[in-house]
Formats: structure tokens, sequence, C-alpha cells
């Protein structure tokens, strides 16, 4: 291993022995490493839509896959249905997945709320380096602000970190008040 910013997102992350979790773009990054040292009963699954990237990352972690700490998946998100993986998670991460930079990720966020148990989080990373530094030819980050207000819309609720030229937005799903709850704040 070795890699900080790697570290500070499992960091962030809060990953527990138990963790259920979702990489989306794993790729054949050691993200997936980074998130499967703490586990102790609990499970990455992977998913990338590259063959290539599914297959580096097979032979990378072959160990991790060995053990059942890891299962590794060539299937794209917009093609994920909740069926594929039996299971929810406590947490899912993806790491410069663009298109929840680039544009407003409807489909996306209603399978990842499908996909979230109910007290799981989504945590979207964006950044090159390592965590607290900043580099001048670094390309400029996309604005957490324009995501935060994408997740808001599908009902989450947000909370953004940065650590040099890295950062992270958590989403949760929003708490809803219950009808009791709302009846009596009516009357």
């Amino acid at each position: 291993m070795g890699d900080a910013r790697f570290e500070w997102i499992v960091e962030v992350m809060g990953v527990r022995p138990d963790d259920r979790i979702l990489e989306i773009g794993a790729g054949a990054s050691p993200s997936v490493e980074y998130l499967a040292a703490p586990l102790r009963g609990g499970c990455v699954v992977a998913i990338d839509r590259s063959a290539t990237a599914i297959a580096r990352s097979a032979k990378r972690h072959a160990a991790l896959v060995d053990s059942g700490r890891v299962r590794l998946r060539h299937l794209a998100l917009e093609d994920l249905r909740p069926d594929d993986v039996r299971d929810t998670f406590d947490k899912i991460l993806a790491v410069n997945v663009n298109l929840f930079w680039t544009r407003r990720p409807t489909a996306e966020l209603a399978t990842i709320r499908a996909l979230l148990a109910p007290r799981g989080a989504l945590h979207l990373a964006y950044g090159y380096g390592d965590p607290g530094t900043r580099h001048p030819s670094t390309s400029p980050k996309p604005v957490a602000d324009k995501l935060s207000e994408h997740l808001e819309e599908a009902g989450f609720t947000t909370e953004t970190r940065f650590s040099g030229d890295l950062l992270c937005v958590t989403a949760t799903q929003a708490r809803r008040r219950s009808a009791t709850a709302s009846a009596k704040r009516s009357s």
C-alpha cells in the first residue's frame, strides 16, 4: 500500500470491520485493498465498465478475491440493478467518476438509493495527490456545490470535506418525518 489519497478516503468514510462497501468505477487502482484492509466480516464489491480494468484488478487483488472480502464485477453503474449484487451497502464510493461531477445523475442516484442500507452513505471523492498538499499544476476540481445540489434534490443530505487537492462529498439519505410527527405538528 502507500497511497495517502486512499488512506484519507477510507478515513473520511469511517470504514468499519463489518461494512458492506460498493465501489463504483474501481478500475485497477489500489483503492480496493485500502477499502478491504479494515474489514473482518464485511466485503467490498467493486464494479467497473471496463473488462480490462476488472481483469487487471482481479490479478492485482487475487488474494482478496480468494479470501471472499472482495468481489469484482464487469458492470457499468447505469446497468446495475439491485438484484445484480443481492445486497444493500453501508457505504458506496466513487473516486473521480465524472458522471457525478459533470451532469445531473438522476437515474444513477435512484439506483444508489435502492442499494444503500438505511443508515448508509454515498462518498463521492475527487482529486489526486496527497491529502493536505496543493499543486499549482493540478487541473481544476469540479465544484462541489452543484453536486451537493443534485444530491439534495435526490433526497440526500450532504457534507463536503477538503484536504489539499482532494475533496469528498458524503451523502446520506435525508430523514423523513414520520406521518405521526407531521400530524402532531399540524394540530
